[in-house]
């Protein structure tokens, strides 16, 4: 468990959303023991190595699945620890590209863009580009 939020900040920003669906998954497994950051299975289980490694397999999918689809506008500022308007200004003049939109109603239909979480992820090892733009902002 660990090991997967380390590798994607984008994954620690939904944790919440990964160990969920974790859960779910392990719910069906016969023995499966959820334990604070480990999964653990009863000695004697039925499990052999080849079930194990598709249960991993299913697993990693799933977390993969959640840490790559399309980002929200508050979750992309929260990723890079910026403002809204830091987000809507550099989504305007092309510095953030979005990758789509979302729908959805709320008493009537609100659009707002989406963003790539791979280019997200890519972002924010570049993390000096940010600061760049906060200084370019400034002058």
């Amino acid at each position: 468990w660990k090991a997967f939020l380390h590798l994607s900040p984008i994954l620690r920003l939904r944790r919440r959303e990964a160990r969920a669906a974790l859960r779910k998954y392990l719910s069906g497994l016969q023995g499966a023991k959820w334990e604070v950051d480990t999964v653990r299975f009863p000695i004697g289980s039925q499990i052999d190595e080849q079930a194990l490694n598709s249960i991993t397999g299913d697993i990693a999918g799933a977390l993969d699945a959640i840490a790559t689809k399309a980002m929200t506008p508050k979750e992309i500022c929260k990723a890079l620890e910026i403002s809204n308007q830091e987000r809507l200004r550099w989504t305007k003049d092309g510095r953030l590209k979005t990758s789509g939109t979302l729908t959805f109603a709320a008493g009537r239909r609100v659009t707002v863009p989406t963003y790539s979480a791979h280019w997200v992820a890519d972002l924010l090892k570049k993390n000096r580009m940010i600061d760049g733009w906060r200084k370019q902002d400034a002058a």
